[in-house]
């Protein structure tokens, strides 16, 4: 949407503005007592959080830009100064950040649960419903406010996450059967998703008859499922349908065992990041030659470099990249203001992978050596408006250190992985 990316430009030119300097770095981390910059996982989660940030420190922010200690070190004379210094006193930005929070916030909770290390097959359609909801609510159900968000929403939704397997997982869950039951026997789509798994999970004709019939009690709260124990189970903040159907579901043997397997399936937000094939990440047109045993042991601890790192970040908010100072993420665009392309993003991952591998060299294949012409890979955000040069102010001395100097490498990005 062209008003959120220029609402995500301008947040980057003061982001990138505070941290470019280490006095003004200090002085800003003096008056909001923490770092404004947030790292994510992904690009999406980079920005809400970072959004979300500014929008909690905006009072902070404006006192900061009135202060005479900023005044005096002379930044804002520059042209990055005096853009970053209109960013912070326009009242349209905040208004941007705000309006950008409330499409992001529901969507980005879509992703923590999904992250979560409970099966949510039963609960991404449900939280997807509930998503578009609140920011309809959040907008006063004017549609003419988030209609363009709901088009993306629902293209990606119609296009990965409306499959038969997705809507049987909502059918089956009775957290959201029992209360949404009328639209749901209505919507056919469902009905037909639960009959497209029972054919494919279930070899057996007879036992895909069996739960048919089946079903019937399960839709009526008969049996097993009608006891009262069974309706206050619903209620439970922790509840788990793959549970309740272990649980609650003896009066339909096979459909239980089918609900099961459906429900207990995880979900992951895997599919927005660029490249989460650990095989593609190590298998690069830059590095095709490697021999399959170094191969396997290249994808074997990048998967397992995952697993471990999960572990270890298990109670860590899973949007949000684990370090400690956000300077620590060299390559964060809301800090250097240069945006990643997708030849940053292959050699990147190629650089990561390299960089946990097997230390040997692959055998029987000879080095070449030959002089290869470094490519741009960079391109700066665009700004929001016309930048004039202007010559340095008296506040900027020699001895002041430019925080976007410097590059590093990066933190490992690993998925988790079991070679057999």
């Amino acid at each position: 949407m062209p008003r959120v990316a220029a609402t995500i430009n301008k947040a980057k030119c003061l982001t990138v503005f505070l941290y470019a300097h280490t006095r003004v770095l200090d002085l800003m981390r003096k008056f909001i007592s923490r770092d404004l910059v947030r790292c994510g996982v992904t690009r999406f989660a980079t920005a809400y959080l970072n959004l979300k940030s500014l929008l909690e420190n905006k009072n902070e922010l404006q006192r900061l830009f009135r202060d005479d200690e900023l005044n005096e070190l002379g930044y804002l004379k520059s042209a990055k100064g005096k853009k970053a210094n209109n960013v912070v006193k326009s009242e349209s930005f905040w208004k941007g950040v705000e309006t950008a929070v409330h499409y992001f916030e529901p969507l980005a909770i879509v992703l923590r649960r999904m992250d979560s290390d409970v099966p949510a097959m039963g609960f991404l359609y449900g939280y997807l419903v509930e998503a578009k909801n609140e920011i309809s609510r959040r907008f006063n159900n004017d549609r003419s406010k988030f209609e363009d968000v709901f088009h993306i929403i629902d293209k990606r939704w119609d296009s990965k996450l409306k499959t038969p397997l997705h809507r049987a997982g909502y059918y089956l869950n009775p957290f959201y059967y029992y209360q949404n039951k009328l639209a749901m026997e209505e919507n056919e789509s469902f009905r037909d998703g639960v009959i497209t798994c029972i054919t494919k999970l279930v070899p057996y004709e007879e036992t895909q008859d069996k739960i048919i019939e089946e079903l019937q009690l399960f839709q009526d709260a008969e049996g097993s499922f009608g006891k009262e124990i069974a309706k206050r189970q619903l209620k439970n903040i922790n509840f788990d349908p793959a549970k309740w159907w272990l649980n609650h579901g003896t009066s339909a043997p096979n459909l239980r065992k089918l609900a099961g397997r459906i429900l207990s399936l995880t979900c992951s937000s895997s599919a927005c990041e660029r490249c989460w094939s650990s095989y593609e990440q190590v298998h690069t047109k830059r590095r095709n030659r490697l021999l399959h045993d170094r191969m396997r042991d290249l994808v074997f601890v990048k998967f397992n470099s995952k697993l471990r790192q999960k572990k270890e970040n298990k109670d860590r908010d899973p949007i949000v990249k684990p370090v400690h100072d956000a300077l620590e993420d060299e390559d964060n665009e809301w800090i250097t203001g240069i945006e990643p392309t997708e030849g940053d993003l292959e050699h990147e991952e190629e650089t990561r992978a390299l960089s946990q591998g097997v230390a040997a060299a692959p055998q029987g294949v000879e080095r070449t050596k030959r002089t290869v012409k470094s490519k741009k890979r960079k391109r700066l955000i665009p700004t929001f408006e016309h930048e004039e040069s202007s010559p340095s102010s008296n506040g900027e001395d020699d001895n002041d250190i430019d925080m976007l100097s410097g590059s590093g490498s990066e933190d490992v990005v690993v998925e988790p992985y079991s070679p057999y």
